[in-house]
């Protein structure tokens, strides 16, 4: 046993002192000189680069360099490809025995990578790992032995820097600050890893930074990258305020198949307002969850399944997104959301930097859509809106990719409610107590101008407009952009049955109308008056349209059973219209009226004419009658301001604002009354003739008319009587005689003004 132990000590100083002779057989073989020659020289014949260094250690400890630098391919001309600080390899030389490749550790700092993309699939480093032509060989070669086992046991990187820039030079991708730390490295295994780094990217489509941490583990594949795969136990990182956690696996490390899960915490615009200059501020969003499977190349993305949920909305995507030879995509997205109920003005006070309208009270609604998007084309194949209120679906497709903006698509819309639906908006909606349901299909297209056709169906629908009450109203409308028309139209107008049939077109430049009305009986009230605002100067814009309103034609037929007024009450009324250049001033106005109605009775008419223009210009002869027979109350005319009537006729030709009266006519007990002339209406000038003939309701008889000419201003005008007319009626002379000696006289008198 003592001859055991003594051999076994002479042995161990034996191989000490061998190892200790190797060492500084080592030391005085490879001097730093020797070592840097040894490294250029295989630089120059396996790598065709230059490479520099400061200096160079090789012991039994390991190998040390400091400052290294690789050119790129030929020399340092073409610029640095590869340089580190400081790095250092301690490898077990008890492995080394055993044929096995074990490194104790691996260091390095300040290491600095380079790769560009010289051109298309040419890349800075592609010289390095070029195939070499293979030769036949002259006989078959013996089989290798596989080589020795290699084991890491630490790998820790610091201060170390990798960068890329395409060929185009428009994008760069900077991964700085890099640390990096792994234990148990081996070329097929799993081994953990953790590092830290930021990724900087300036690119067309995105600019900014992005720090990141991240843990898990990696498989080197036999240092095929392609085979590798890592484990991600945790991923965090930043995108200004925004931060988000990643966790998943990814297979092949050079062209990634992967499968992560991403969550992103709740932010506010503001926290991107450091990337993206034109959001708006303390916009809150909510946190987002996300699950992707992909492939990711050099030249394409390819999404096999993507759903993500952000607060209220969730969907789904899918499809290839690729950059090279040029940007494309072929997208597919399902969204839905389920959007709470919302009201306007709190929002617009929450969020002062956005133009939000107040007002608005929007329900709770259910959304959905489904959209392909694909090189600028996205072709949204059904949306849909759901709430207690309104309905909506339809399809659309959008082409944003040409010089011009154009899409296409079709609406189906339903109103459940219009009661509902005003609540929507109950500042602009409630006044008018609009009710019932509606239903609408639209067409409609864009490509500069928006072009528009569809069908509204209306179901009960009533509003109050004016002090009007509309109810019950049931048909559908046709309508484009500029037109609609309707075949029948049914329901009431203050309680009064109401049929009509209409259609319009060209509405935004010169609106063409036609009608037939059907009422039972017409109510008018009066209302207070609008109060009217200053216009500029002082003076006020009573009744004035905006400018540049187009003109109106207009025509068609009227029936209504009655108008009721509280200055004209009338049996039925027929009219017929056929007016063109309808303008507030009346001035360019054409065409002809005719209307009968009766029986009925009047009085101070100017209240009526006062607020419905329309009846103004109807009932001209009246009112000019009212006028000119209150000059004659010496003769005991009827009071015409109070009157009831059998029918009144009136038919009216218009030539650029000046009206001409073919036709009007009043019978009554009292008196029968015709009108001849014409009236200039915009400027209310009066060249008339008005014929009375009395009858015994007014308690004086004529055999003739009466005759008066009436010229001037409708406010002042002059009248003066046919002299002849008055005084060949026996009764009126008669009276005249007996209350005036010189009666003829008074007659040339009595109408001077």
């Amino acid at each position: 046993m003592r001859k055991a132990l003594k051999l076994l000590g002479w042995t161990s100083l034996a191989g000490l002192l061998c190892l200790a002779a190797a060492a500084v057989a080592a030391k005085l073989y490879f001097t730093p000189a020797r070592l840097k020659a040894l490294t250029l020289e295989y630089a120059g014949k396996n790598l065709g680069r230059e490479v520099t260094f400061d200096g160079v250690k090789l012991d039994l400890s390991g190998l040390a360099i400091s400052n290294l630098r690789v050119s790129e391919y030929p020399d340092f001309k073409r610029g640095e490809f590869l340089s580190a600080g400081t790095f250092s390899v301690r490898p077990s030389l008890r492995a080394l025995l055993r044929r096995e490749v074990r490194i104790h550790s691996i260091t390095a700092s300040g290491l600095k990578l380079r790769v560009r993309e010289v051109k298309k699939d040419t890349y800075n480093f592609s010289d390095l790992i070029a195939a070499k032509p293979a030769q036949k060989p002259a006989r078959p070669a013996d089989k290798r032995p596989a080589p020795p086992p290699l084991a890491v046991s630490s790998l820790k990187v610091r201060d170390s820097r990798f960068s890329y820039s395409n060929a185009a030079g428009d994008m760069r991708v900077e991964l700085r600050d890099i640390a990096l730390s792994a234990s148990g490295i081996s070329p097929d295994g799993l081994f953990p890893l953790e590092g830290a780094f930021t990724l900087d990217v300036v690119s067309p489509y995105f600019k900014g930074s992005i720090p990141a941490r991240l843990k898990g583990r990696v498989a080197l594949g036999n240092f095929d990258m392609q085979k590798g795969r890592a484990e991600i136990d945790k991923a965090s990182l930043a995108l200004g305020g925004v931060k988000a956690e990643v966790k998943g696996s990814l297979d092949n490390l050079l062209e990634p198949d992967a499968k992560l899960s991403l969550a992103v915490a709740q932010f506010s615009t503001s926290d991107l307002r450091g990337v993206f200059k034109s959001l708006p501020h303390k916009v809150l969003l909510p946190e987002i969850d996300a699950d992707a499977d992909f492939k990711l190349t050099m030249k394409d993305l390819t999404l096999r399944s993507v759903s993500f949920r952000a607060g209220a909305v969730s969907g789904a995507l899918k499809g290839r997104a690729a950059w090279e030879p040029k940007v494309s995509y072929d997208l597919q997205a399902d969204l839905k959301a389920q959007l709470p109920e919302a009201d306007t003005t709190l929002l617009a006070r929450r969020f002062k930097q956005l133009p939000v309208p107040r007002g608005f009270k929007f329900p709770m609604t259910a959304l959905q859509a489904k959209l392909k998007l694909k090189d600028g084309l996205a072709d949204i194949t059904s949306f849909s809106a759901d709430s207690d209120a309104l309905a909506l679906a339809g399809r659309t497709t959008v082409n944003f990719g040409g010089q011009h903006l154009k899409a296409a698509g079709s609406v189906k819309a339903s109103l459940k409610s219009l009661a509902k639906a005003a609540a929507m908006a109950p500042a602009l909606l409630a006044p008018y107590e609009p009710a019932g349901k509606a239903a609408a299909q639209v067409e409609f297209s864009y490509g500069g101008a928006l072009a528009l056709k569809g069908r509204a169906d209306l179901d009960g629908v009533g509003a109050v407009v004016a002090g009007r009450t509309l109810a019950g109203l049931t048909g559908s409308v046709d309508f484009t952009g500029d037109s609609a028309s309707a075949r029948k139209l049914e329901g009431k107008l203050d309680g009064e049955a109401l049929s009509a049939s209409f259609s319009v077109r060209d509405l935004a430049r010169h609106p063409k109308a036609e009608f037939d009305l059907k009422l039972d009986k017409l109510i008018l009230k009066d209302s207070p008056p609008a109060a009217q605002q200053p216009a500029a100067g002082g003076k006020k814009a009573a009744g004035s349209k905006p400018a540049g309103t187009p003109p109106l034609d207009i025509s068609g037929r009227a029936e209504l059973g009655g108008v009721e007024h509280p200055n004209f009450r009338c049996g039925a009324i027929t009219a017929r219209l056929d007016l063109v250049n309808v303008t507030e001033d009346l001035k360019a106005l054409d065409g002809s009226a005719s209307f009968s109605a009766g029986p009925g009775k009047f009085s101070e008419l100017y209240a009526l004419a006062g607020r419905y223009k329309a009846a103004k210009v109807a009932l001209y002869p009246l009112l000019v009658l009212q006028k000119t027979s209150k000059l004659a109350k010496t003769l005991n005319l009827p009071d015409f301001n109070n009157i009831q009537f059998d029918r009144i006729e009136g038919d009216y030709s218009f030539a650029k604002g000046l009206m001409r009266l073919n036709k009007s006519a009043m019978t009554a007990a009292v008196a029968d009354v015709s009108s001849s002339g014409t009236i200039d209406l915009p400027a209310e000038k009066l060249d008339m003739r008005v014929s009375t003939a009395l009858k015994r309701g007014s308690g004086i008889s004529m055999s003739a008319p009466l005759a008066m000419t009436v010229k001037g201003p409708f406010a002042n005008p002059s009248v003066k009587p046919d002299v002849k007319s008055i005084a060949e009626q026996p009764a009126v002379k008669k009276v005249l005689d007996k209350a005036l000696p010189e009666g003829s006289k008074l007659l040339k008198n009595l109408f001077k003004k």
